[in-house]
């Protein structure tokens, strides 16, 4: 896909109201090395270095939704238990998801532990139970769901086989999302596909979707026939096949069908990739994105989340990355005579700076606020050296010439410049924007070049932060 089609889609995405319903867990991971076998079994023995949190299942669909720009409200049920009050903490900090949480003191919280040798998986240890929610908790989680129904544009149903949406459950789901006029995309677990009836998508994997149907081959028409005869009879709008190395599959009940191969990417782990999937078709669909497109983003986010370890998420930079936009023009003589031309014009001309390193909404909120507020958007790129210097040497995870094409491909940014400095006060002095514009808490008698804008008869505008997203959570997530 085209870099600049990328980040106009990305960008619609932000602050759509999404809904996920289904089945939480805690995936934890204990991290360590082997380097002998055990004297008193031929097992490998772990040497403990770190142990790890994150949300799993349908809290990682929501994550991967937050990560994405959305505003998500998510319904669960937990145990009472102390990975049910971890998880409810993780969640409840991040600002961007309203977390309904249902507790049950009769059963335990989903919890999924896995033991990494340099980062490869060696064991995975399950504490669940999977039998349905009882009636009185059903009736709180079905309670909940209704009241925030209102306001949202898409329901995710994350179905994982745990107990929570029963086939009951859904039914009901179905009928209130149907009265509401709401999407409804579901990631089915359960072999019979006609409990997930009249869904507007259903996102299963290649072997999921045989244990619904027979299929008669292995090539994608055989596929695509497949499961566009299962939409048409159980009343599906489409089913999205995730193929593993062959990419994705979108079948319709008409018959008509589509294929995005994957992209070349090292695969290093691919737990909570199916959420990721299903996250970004959730949030492309919620936002007006076609389906074809909506199942192109979310082949590229796969294509990211994979090359990490653990249930990571993926962030609007990381996905216009995968395009290879190209790095603009960076000469800044060359920039500040276009700003000397769109001044004659009675252009304003606003001025943004930060490392942007892994484009995320917080970066996506600032720079749409400032371009709503000027009429030309400048951007100020630290240099990959001073990044390091304020960041750390682990730092710039994306090189300055990459930052500088993703910011180039965004529509709301007309120029980019590099800065060595650790302030971009001498570029300033050489562009002489109208307007500075500021994230944070900062003061305006404290942003650097305020008194060159002053003089010009321009102003510092700050813009409030928003949420509590952050590169460097990106990067602890990741490592996680």
């Amino acid at each position: 896909m085209d870099a600049s089609l990328l980040a106009s889609q990305l960008l619609a995405l932000q602050g759509g109201s999404v809904m996920v319903v289904g089945d939480v867990m805690l995936d934890r991971f204990v991290d360590g090395t082997v380097s002998r076998l055990s004297p008193e079994a031929p097992v490998p023995i772990l040497e403990k270095a770190e142990d790890s949190v994150m949300p799993g299942g349908a809290a990682n669909v929501a994550i991967n939704l937050a990560g994405l720009g959305c505003e998500v409200r998510l319904l669960s049920v937990t145990g009472g238990d102390a990975a049910g009050l971890q998880l409810g903490q993780i969640l409840g900090s991040h600002l961007a998801i309203d977390f309904h949480q249902v507790v049950d003191d009769t059963r335990p919280t989903t919890t999924k532990t896995r033991f990494r040798a340099d980062k490869q998986q060696v064991l995975r240890v399950d504490e669940e139970v999977t039998r349905t929610i009882d009636g009185r908790t059903a009736g709180h989680l079905l309670a909940g769901f209704a009241e925030s129904l209102p306001g949202v544009n898409l329901v995710v149903l994350s179905d994982y086989a745990k107990g929570t949406v029963a086939p009951e459950m859904i039914a009901q789901i179905k009928t209130l999302t149907s009265k509401a006029g709401v999407q409804l995309v579901t990631d089915p677990k359960l072999a019979d596909f006609a409990v997930y009836a009249g869904s507007d998508m259903l996102t299963p994997n290649l072997s999921e979707l045989k244990a619904a149907v027979t299929i008669t081959g292995d090539d994608l028409e055989d596929i695509a026939a497949a499961a566009s005869n299962l939409a048409k009879s159980h009343d599906l709008g489409a089913i999205l096949v995730t193929l593993s190395a062959r990419g994705m599959l979108l079948a319709r009940g008409d018959g008509t069908w589509e294929h995005d191969p994957t992209r070349a990417r090292e695969v290093f782990d691919v737990s909570g990739a199916g959420d990721t999937v299903i996250a970004m078709i959730a949030a492309a669909l919620s936002s007006g994105v076609a389906e074809g497109d909506a199942v192109k983003l979310a082949n590229i986010a796969a294509g990211v989340v994979v090359g990490k370890a653990g249930t990571a998420t993926v962030s609007p930079g990381e996905i216009i990355a995968m395009a290879s936009p190209q790095t603009p023009d960076l000469d800044v003589p060359a920039l500040a005579a276009r700003c000397e031309t769109w001044r004659s014009r009675g252009d304003r001309i606003g001025f943004a700076n930060g490392c942007f390193d892994l484009l995320h909404p917080g970066h996506l909120h600032l720079l749409k606020a400032a371009a709503d507020s000027c009429d030309r958007l400048i951007v100020g790129l630290n240099s990959d050296a001073s990044v390091k210097r304020l960041k750390g040497a682990s730092r710039p995870v994306q090189g300055e010439r990459q930052r500088a094409a993703i910011m180039a491909s965004l529509p709301l940014v007309d120029g980019v410049a590099v800065f060595e400095e650790d302030t971009p006060l001498e570029l300033i002095t050489t562009l002489q924007p109208d307007i500075l514009f500021k994230g944070g808490d900062y003061r305006p008698e404290d942003v650097v070049g305020g008194d060159i804008a002053a003089a010009r008869g321009g102003k510092v505008v700050i813009i409030p932060t928003h949420g509590n997203h952050s590169t460097s959570a990106l990067i602890q997530t990741d490592a996680d």
